[in-house]
């Protein structure tokens, strides 16, 4: 399998995580197919029924869930990060449904239902149908010899950030894949973070706020590792001290890229050079932020720059 873009691996974290899957259907679901299913047993299965060429635009996961019979069925997300919305990708659909049917065939399992869902946050809105049917341009008569399923189709391109329904982790994950794409992000930033902050002392919230930024800071040009600086700060103590966590792995990103470069040139000054460069450029960037809101010895303290090189900063911060 191909490395994960960003808008793959931030979809896997958050709907990777069965309680943000279970609200988003519990939100988004037609009430009467909802009444269908017994999301306590709602549980994520492995693997992957994407072609390999379309990874770069598409994500799936697959979830089982008993039906209130007892019967299974399984709920088939796949997410959409292109631009534009995609006329073919119920073609798409169902062949990834088949690929599963035939694998449960192979196991020797009975076939079940899979209720196909698709997430899209494009640039565009969805304006294209959801039924097969729509895909080919043929008499009604003919009709009962083709495939004939809907997907369901949730659409954030468009939608008002007071329209994102759900608890608070489901609509942090909503309200930055919608985000992601505007290009206004920057002028949203503060609005997001505050939202996102409201998972600071939820379990696992601290992880989950890290894997948003980095999202935010990697999948995107629309924002800078600097704006997001900035908006943390701006956030206060509760911003800083996770600012500050987060700086430190840029730096550490920043000694990796050192490293690279160093063997790229295959010497040990350059590689040396490399990492004593990204070190101390990282840190630099950072005193400079924190010189905003603290002393000299605490910003020392933080960046582990000495007190001479902070003072240095402070008259240039001054100067400009």
């Amino acid at each position: 399998m191909a490395v994960q873009n960003p808008h793959d691996k931030f979809f896997r974290e958050s709907f990777g995580r069965t309680e943000i899957a279970r609200n988003y259907l519990e939100e988004y679901l037609l009430a009467e197919v909802l009444a269908m299913l017994d999301l306590n047993t709602l549980h994520l299965q492995d693997g992957s029924f994407v072609d390999e060429t379309m990874r770069e635009h598409q994500t799936d996961l697959l979830y089982q869930v008993q039906l209130a019979n007892g019967d299974a069925a399984f709920i088939y997300f796949l997410f959409e990060h292109k631009s534009y919305p995609d006329p073919l990708v119920i073609l798409q659909l169902l062949r990834y449904m088949v690929r599963f049917w035939e694998q449960q065939l192979k196991d020797g399992l009975p076939l079940a239902p899979i209720i196909p869902l698709v997430v899209y946050h494009g640039e565009r809105p969805w304006n294209i149908p959801t039924d097969f049917h729509s895909l080919l341009k043929v008499p009604v008569v003919l009709h009962p010899y083709l495939p004939s399923f809907h997907y369901h189709l949730s659409d954030f391109s468009h939608l008002s950030d007071e329209t994102i329904k759900g608890e608070i982790w489901l609509r942090v994950s909503l309200s930055v894949l919608r985000a992601i794409l505007n290009p206004q992000l920057h002028r949203k930033l503060d609005d997001l973070i505050e939202l996102l902050f409201e998972l600071k002392y939820r379990d696992t919230g601290l992880e989950y706020i890290y894997a948003v930024l980095y999202y935010l800071s990697g999948a995107t040009e629309k924002v800078t590792r600097e704006d997001l600086r900035r908006a943390l700060l701006r956030h206060g103590a509760q911003g800083e001290q996770t600012m500050a966590t987060i700086a430190q792995e840029f730096i550490q990103e920043g000694i990796k890229q050192g490293i690279k470069q160093g063997l790229e040139q295959g010497l040990e000054q350059g590689l040396e050079q490399g990492l004593e460069l990204g070190r101390l450029r990282e840190k630099q960037n950072i005193a400079r932020q924190l010189l905003k809101l603290h002393d000299v010895i605490t910003v020392s303290e933080i960046t582990g720059l000495t007190i001479a090189e902070v003072e240095e900063l402070q008259r240039e911060v001054s100067a400009n």
